[in-house]
């Protein structure tokens, strides 16, 4: 084999090894994965959803939690404006469902001691709440009657500590919608369900996750993370620190993308972006690499040869066809179009990492950040007077 066509088959050649391997332990998970039953004993549990604005299909989301095959559990829904315009919306659900053990909870907005909008709002929900386990779930999720049951079950195995769900896009009616629900499905849910089969260092995806109130406190409560954007991900190293086992409940959360722009898709996958870069920068660095469509683009660029076309061609075959079979195992209604969505997914990932690579702003429920390392929030105002010791660098 000649220079040129090792050099033109070999980045492409190591890219399908590593996504294919990735590809392979998610699938291999999710097919093996099996109902769980009611668990024999049965904790109090006390859902927390902070809530900010109406997320899509909001009414439908809670609906899901109305009717939950778990014998104990409330809901704690909290706001943080008296103008918040989900109010009306979480109202009328608890007018619709008197019977059930659920309250709207006006909360804190952040500060400086609490920056994180969200942990602000999950440690005024957790004093109200009277349940042992505290499940965290976002507004914007949509969870089968089995979902506590899952959730409860995986928590209640020796030495869990904290456990996260496994989330899949779904209901998608625009063109960032069906990029959403393809990078969910064919990036996301194979890279946390592979990272947790390695069994190196556990990915927490805090859209929906669990875990004793006791052992919370144990590693520091929500006082430890009010300072990070990642506060899912730090609190999951922080459990695992302390020598709590971090799992996985392959039970599939749905996340509605209904109408979401392509730029406001974008955005946000910017973000989760630049929040990877400043908690596992050197994993960051590699990501392309996860993407063989990617680097035979790149290939068939720089290089343009009928064997690069044909290295091109294969990837495009083996991405679609991966991630048809992912989105089938995350029980997608239409897996066929996003994975035909795969090219379009793959450029847009790319220029996500781009804008990642090139810097450090976020923005977040309207307040404005720069990211330090692991993801540790800086308000801009206080960016100018940081010393470069406080972990600002580019690097």
């Amino acid at each position: 084999m000649d220079w040129n066509t090792l050099s033109t088959l070999l980045p492409t050649a190591l890219s399908a090894t590593l996504y294919t391997a990735t590809q392979t332990m998610f699938l291999g998970r999710m097919i093996r994965k099996r109902p769980r039953a009611m668990p024999a004993l049965r904790p109090w549990v006390s859902i927390l959803k902070p809530v900010a604005g109406l997320d899509e299909g909001l009414r439908e989301n809670l609906e899901s939690f109305a009717e939950l095959d778990y014998p104990a559990y409330e809901i704690l829904f909290g706001v943080a404006s008296a103008d918040d315009p989900a109010i009306p919306v979480v109202q009328a659900f608890l007018a619709a469902h008197p019977g059930l053990s659920a309250r709207l909870i006006r909360t804190a907005p952040p500060s400086a001691a609490v920056l994180n909008p969200k942990v602000a709002q999950l440690l005024d929900l957790t004093k109200q709440a009277r349940g042992s386990v505290l499940v965290v779930s976002d507004a914007n999720v949509r969870v089968p009657k089995t979902y506590l049951r899952g959730l409860v079950g995986e928590l209640l195995r020796p030495g869990v500590g904290l456990v996260s769900s496994v989330i899949a896009g779904s209901d998608a009616r625009s063109l960032g919608a069906l990029l959403e629900s393809a990078q969910l499905g064919a990036y996301v849910a194979p890279a946390v369900v592979s990272a947790h089969a390695l069994g190196g260092r556990p990915i927490t995806v805090g859209k929906s996750m669990a875990m004793r109130r006791v052992d919370l406190e144990r590693v520091g409560g929500w006082e430890s993370v009010a300072g990070v954007l990642a506060e899912d991900d730090v609190l999951g190293q922080r459990f695992d620190e302390m020598g709590f086992a971090v799992r996985l409940c392959l039970d599939p959360v749905e996340n509605p993308t209904g109408r979401v722009s392509v730029l406001r898709t974008l955005e946000r996958h910017t973000r989760w972006a630049k929040m990877r870069r400043s908690l596992v920068p050197l994993c960051f660095a590699f990501e392309p690499l996860l993407s063989p469509l990617l680097i035979a683009s790149a290939v068939a660029l720089i290089a343009p040869s009928t064997l690069a076309f044909r290295a091109l061609g294969l990837a495009l075959t083996l991405q679609i066809g991966a991630a048809f079979l992912g989105h089938t195992a995350l029980r997608a209604r239409n897996a066929a179009l996003l994975a035909a969505m795969e090219p379009f997914r793959c450029a847009a990932l790319f220029a996500c990492w781009l804008l990642a690579c090139a810097g450090r702003r976020v923005s977040w429920r309207g307040h404005a950040f720069t990211l330090a390392r692991g993801s540790r929030l800086i308000p801009l105002t206080q960016e100018a007077t940081l010393p470069e010791s406080a972990g600002l660098s580019e690097g």
